[in-house]
């Protein structure tokens, strides 16, 4: 009998270790875009950050495209010939290329206007208030909204359905893989970032991010291993992150 009661007290201690290793594990994820002085957006940038016991255990940066790109991966908004014929008439045009004047997304539909460097800026009611589409997918309930959204429908002159687009990632479509200024690609550049935040957590001021020569960034004497120009913006996003684990 006492064995007995001794596996079962053992057993429970266990659980009771296990239950409470799981509760220490936090997850914090924070969105956001380029946003460093002459750049411009061609993405969704979301970071998810594990801490296990105040600590960085696991990090995860993905990409959501953006409608419209200036530079960089192309918008998924952006029409080609096909889909211009599709859309007729409901077209705006900026930066020397064609974008639907509006398309529906998430159940909302977002109208389009052109604005400056941008090239164009869509807007949607969002409970109730005139919200815009950069601005909204940038909030914790506006990004987890937007990465769940897989293609949008481009609305023709009268409002009718004309042709869908995929909503993808830049994972999903490869970017940097093809081509890229370096050996590292853009895949081997976010899991640099990556392993950084994880090896290195959370204690860095991004004032003393620095290129060297050779192309890759260090933080303070902490090298990143990573040479993709916006690195500053993943850092940035991942301390966000990290205080939304908090």
């Amino acid at each position: 009998m006492g064995k007995k009661w001794l596996g079962l007290v053992l057993a429970v201690a266990l659980i009771l270790l296990s239950v409470s290793a799981c509760a220490e594990a936090v997850t914090g994820t924070a969105y956001g875009v380029y946003a460093s002085e002459g750049e411009s957006p061609d993405s969704l940038i979301r970071v998810t950050l594990t801490l296990e016991d105040g600590k960085i255990a696991a990090a995860k940066i993905d990409e959501k495209l953006i409608p419209v790109s200036v530079s960089g991966a192309e918008g998924w908004a952006e029409l080609d010939d096909e889909t211009a014929a599709l859309v007729g008439d409901a077209v705006i045009e900026a930066n020397e290329k064609k974008y639907p004047a509006q398309f529906v997304l998430g159940g909302m539909t977002w109208t389009g206007a052109a604005e400056g460097d941008l090239g164009v800026s869509y807007t949607a009611q969002v409970d109730g208030a005139d919200v815009s589409l950069m601005d909204y997918i940038v909030t914790a309930d506006g990004g987890e909204w937007y990465f769940a959204q897989t293609a949008a429908t481009l609305l023709n002159a009268a409002g009718e359905e004309a042709a869908e687009v995929p909503v993808e990632t830049k994972e999903g479509i490869g970017h940097g893989e093809d081509f890229w200024p370096s050996e590292l690609k853009y895949s081997g550049n976010i899991a640099a970032i990556e392993s950084y935040l994880v090896a290195s957590g959370m204690d860095y001021d991004l004032d003393d991010l620095t290129k060297g020569e050779d192309g890759v960034w260090t933080v303070a004497d902490a090298v990143t291993g990573a040479t993709l120009a916006g690195t500053v913006n993943y850092l940035r996003i991942a301390l966000d992150a990290y205080q939304n684990a908090q």
